[in-house]
């Protein structure tokens, strides 16, 4: 519901409160701005955006004209629907952004009207009335709406997809074909979201993440499943940067997805078959390390504590009690064989 106030040439916002605690589905907020006064109304314009997204971003340049926007913010239990509409403008957002979100999100965009420029993932997207696309707040990314634009976003919590799609998501396109079924389907399903209000939002929210599921795995099965050498390989990779730079400090998970240009979850998820989580491996490759230091006599001189430094442990109590689980005995106990043997 938008009411303007053309008397003061200021933006109202109309915040619809229809909340049902029980339901959990309401509209959060609908916003509209018609005003001659552009300033205001673009700086009101980037203030929602960022609330009903729920992150930060750095507008780009101001626009020089009047500026009209509106935009409807609809919560359907753990989801959120954004419809927007807004004259040409652009914004970006860097990792740090980024890697202040609280939980990372996989958004679908179903694009009615106008048309934006998207870089995301070192690739530059032309979006125009059909589209749909798919980024995750977890990424840096840049925008530029060339003509005026009218556009869905359905944003979902990464924590609730599926293993499979999170993976899918990893080389899917993220623009998907025109000629695709699934890019049809997932067209009508946003669009539905946005339009119908729901008496079961708990209920409602799970069928709708099914159906993005099946969606995404179906383009997935279009474009063509990865073999499994090329998931071996990736893992090999990773492995083998692993065995390189074990005497990092800095060596984490979110260093090695930053790294590979892949999320954390699917980094776990190409380790998902193996013996150890990804860092158990290192951890334990970082003792055996240690380990080999210990019984070489060459090296006695140094301190264990020098030498659980050099290997990447911060905290000597730590690697203590990791070390002893892994092998039975302390470090020194195993110097002291060393030496005695």
């Amino acid at each position: 519901m938008f009411r303007l106030d053309h008397a003061s040439g200021l933006a109202k916002v109309v915040v619809e409160a229809k909340k049902n605690e029980k339901m959990n589905c309401f509209v959060k907020e609908s916003w509209s701005s018609a005003s001659d006064n552009n300033v205001s109304a673009y700086d009101a314009w980037i203030d929602k955006l960022k609330a009903a997204q729920g992150s930060d971003w750095c507008p780009g340049k101001r626009p020089s004209g009047p500026f009209n926007a509106s935009l409807r913010h609809k919560v359907i239990g753990e989801l959120n629907v954004i419809e927007s509409r807004c004259d040409p403008c652009s914004g970006f957002r860097t990792k740090d952004h980024a890697a202040r979100i609280d939980e990372p999100s996989v958004i679908l965009l179903s694009y009615l009207e106008g048309g934006e420029h998207i870089e995301f993932g070192g690739q530059r997207f032309t979006l125009a009335a059909g589209d749909t696309f798919v980024w995750d707040s977890a990424q840096a990314t840049r925008f530029e709406v060339y003509e005026p634009l009218h556009k869905v976003a359905l944003a979902m919590p990464a924590r609730l997809l599926s293993h499979e799609v999170i993976s899918a998501l990893q080389w899917v396109p993220r623009k998907f074909d025109l000629s695709s079924g699934s890019r049809f389907l997932l067209n009508n399903l946003i669009r539905g979201v946005a339009d119908r209000e729901f008496d079961h939002a708990d209920i409602e929210a799970s069928t709708i993440l099914d159906a993005v599921n099946t969606f995404v795995l179906g383009a997935a099965r279009t474009e063509g499943q990865p073999d499994e050498s090329l998931r071996q390989r990736q893992r090999r990779e990773i492995v083998r940067y692993i065995e390189q730079h074990l005497t990092d400090p800095a060596l984490s998970i979110g260093q090695i997805a930053d790294l590979h240009r892949i999320s954390k979850r699917y980094l776990h998820w190409l380790f998902r078959e193996e013996a150890m989580t990804v860092n158990e491996f290192i951890i334990s490759r970082r003792l055996q390390g240690c380990r080999k230091e210990l019984i070489n006599l060459e090296v006695a001189h140094r301190q264990v504590s020098q030498i659980a430094y050099a290997w990447g442990f911060a905290n000597l109590s730590h690697f203590s009690k990791r070390y002893r689980a892994q092998f039975g005995e302390s470090p020194t106990e195993t110097r002291n064989k060393a030496i005695c043997a």
